[in-house]
């Protein structure tokens, strides 16, 4: 088989990715995935919240713009759907992290972004059940909202397909060499010739880039998610809130559930590397047990009335700045060979305009609508990492 580009990677990215190239014109794209359907892998974990609070410009500009794409996903890829929904979001700072917050919000507007301190009052209105009083302040962010995982990446890949694109599943790439118009990619299911190679591998990316030789600063970190359901005056859309005091975050799902997770950047500092294909995809008795006491603390309806459902876990493909890596492998000896991995868990709210920015990486050579290159894999060498004004994981 050969293509002009071949996409390593089925998840969120990879689809956006895909359609992106195809719709860019590129000849008949391949995407190769390696589980038994798109976005089979961790996506299809992901707790799928878009949002726009970032901390580092560039990362809130793409977020923005990706925002708008699931907002307008049905228009802009007309039949198929993100299943996005607009919930709003707040977020409940204390004193230690009302400074750095307050000096953000003044980033966000300039970018566009709605964000704003509102009175308890207002915060009362917005979501009435939050129980504020370990806050100092609450912002609140209405461009905010949550989106299906699988089915944006199988929509990503679908209208990729209808433009022309190509998907194997079922696919692992086993190896990756050079020839005279490209590599040669060695699959489970026979050989692939590309000109060019993207690969979006999240978690699996270790073993691709250590066979390569190519340095790769990476951890695949567990973090679990606990499900409760919600009583009946807690029913209903309700916001999403980030309680920076106990690094926690809970997302109100459909009707009747609550998803709770971790924000704890302890987690992902002293956690030891995760095995993708060997780890605890369950919660344990003590983290259901944190999580229940954050819940019943934020919420206190739930202590009464909600009721532990099940949990799972996933796994984050986290950095040393918990930012991606978005870079060709020239200076490593791969022209041709793009990445984007290492999404340290944005990579689902940010998968639009990842698709965007690459499919204009591959076809001409450059991106111009802002700087990528402040994403490249030697800014670990140079010491030039992108800092979070925030001290949580996965904020940004």
């Amino acid at each position: 088989m050969r293509t002009e580009v071949a996409v390593i990677g089925g998840g969120s990215t990879g689809s956006s990715i895909l359609y992106h190239l195809a719709r860019a014109g590129s000849p008949s794209p391949l995407l190769i995935e390696r589980g038994p359907a798109i976005a089979s892998g961790q996506t299809s974990r992901s707790t799928a919240l878009v949002r726009t609070h970032y901390s580092v410009p560039v990362v809130a500009r793409m977020a923005l713009l990706s925002y708008r794409f699931f907002r307008d996903f049905g228009e802009l890829l007309p039949g198929y759907t993100a299943g996005y929904r607009e919930t709003g979001l707040l977020i409940g700072v204390d004193e230690r992290s009302e400074g750095s917050v307050r000096e953000n919000l003044q980033m966000l507007r300039q970018l566009g972004i709605r964000s704003d301190f509102v009175d308890m009052e207002q915060v009362k209105e917005i979501e009435p059940l939050l129980d504020t009083s370990g806050f100092s302040a609450v912002v609140h962010e209405p461009q905010m909202g949550y989106a299906e995982p699988s089915t944006t990446a199988a929509s990503f890949a679908g209208a990729a397909r209808a433009l022309g694109a190509r998907v194997l599943t079922d696919t692992t790439l086993i190896g990756l060499s050079k020839t005279a118009e490209g590599y040669s990619l060695s699959t489970s299911g026979g050989e692939v010739e590309a000109r060019q190679v993207v690969l979006a591998t999240g978690v699996w990316s270790g073993p691709i880039f250590n066979s390569l030789g190519v340095p790769l600063p990476m951890k695949p970190v567990r973090h679990p998610v606990a499900i409760y359901g919600r009583p009946q005056e807690f029913q209903g859309i309700r916001p999403t809130v980030f309680d920076f005091p106990r690094s926690a975050y809970f997302k109100a799902e459909g009707q009747n559930l609550l998803f709770v997770g971790s924000m704890e950047s302890e987690l992902d500092a002293s956690s030891p590397a995760a095995d993708p294909d060997s780890f605890d995809e369950g919660v344990t008795y003590e983290e259901i047990e944190k999580y229940s006491e954050w819940t019943a603390n934020a919420f206190p309806i739930m202590a009464s009335k909600g009721r532990y459902e099940r949990g799972y876990s996933g796994l984050y493909d986290n950095t040393p700045d918990q930012q991606p890596i978005i870079d060709e492998l020239s200076d490593f000896g791969y022209p041709g060979v793009r990445c984007l991995v290492g999404l340290s868990g944005h990579g689902f709210k940010l998968s639009p305009e990842f698709g965007r920015l690459m499919a204009s990486l591959v076809m001409d050579g450059r991106f111009d609508d802002y700087d990528v290159s402040v994403f490249r894999l030697k800014r670990f060498e140079t010491g030039r990492l992108l800092k979070s004004k925030y001290s949580l994981s996965t904020i940004g």
